[in-house]
């Protein structure tokens, strides 16, 4: 179970265990099949069962758990197949806002993400995955954000959060920051030039890429688990 603390403070209660608890699947502090128990969670976290009940909704809801007949809400494991259509549409959203941003992007912007690209080659040369993945967000993030649709960018945040835990993962396969480090440096490249066409061809690219090497991790864990099962 995820270090869960009595919580404080005047944010929205069932908002903050949601944050809490997403935060410990996407970690992989709560792994697939853990049972989440309302009433535990609400003794560790110090509150009523209530906002423990609408967090849990909202969670089952976007896809983080789901309700299991006789066992209750349980961490929802993804099929290769889930990952493949969240990361598919992810890269088409991705490859939208890239081209959008081209077109827009300001001086301080591309200074901005190239200071992210410099943070992402230093932990890259360190081989440190888990720092170079947070930076790697901080990339993407930016791409969308500036690209100004709305509607793209919740989509974008929403078809994310899915994949996200696997995504870090794979990040410790050898010899993949090496590659994904390449593929960012194309993006920023594309971007800084404001080619539109090669801003989301590079970015749709990259996503192809992050997806079959989340595929290759996820069919390693599987076999992993076959052989000691």
């Amino acid at each position: 179970m995820v270090n869960i603390s009595k919580i404080e403070g005047y944010e929205l209660l069932s908002k903050k265990v949601y944050r809490i608890l997403k935060l410990g699947i996407i970690d992989g502090s709560l792994q697939p099949g853990t049972k989440l128990l309302e009433t535990k969670i609400a003794n560790q976290m110090g509150i009523s069962r209530t906002p423990i009940r609408e967090a849990l909704r909202e969670l089952a809801a976007k896809g983080f758990v789901k309700n299991i007949p006789n066992q209750g809400m349980i961490v929802s494991g993804e099929s290769i197949q889930d990952i493949s259509e969240v990361m598919q549409i992810r890269g088409v959203l991705e490859g939208l806002a890239a081209r959008l941003t081209a077109k827009l992007i300001s001086k301080k912007e591309i200074d901005q993400l190239e200071i992210l690209l410099r943070q992402m080659e230093n932990f890259t040369s360190k081989n440190d995955s888990s720092s170079f993945g947070e930076v790697d967000a901080e990339f993407h993030n930016m791409i969308v954000n500036i690209c100004g649709n709305h509607r793209l960018i919740q989509m974008r945040k929403n078809i994310t959060e899915q994949a996200h835990r696997y995504r870090i993962k794979s990040l410790n396969v050898p010899g993949r920051l090496k590659y994904s480090m390449e593929e960012h440096r194309k993006m920023f490249k594309a971007l800084k030039e404001k080619d539109s066409g090669k801003a989301d061809k590079s970015c749709q690219i990259h996503i192809e890429h992050t997806l079959k090497n989340i595929i290759n991790h996820v069919s390693a864990q599987e076999e992993v688990k076959n052989i000691y099962a």
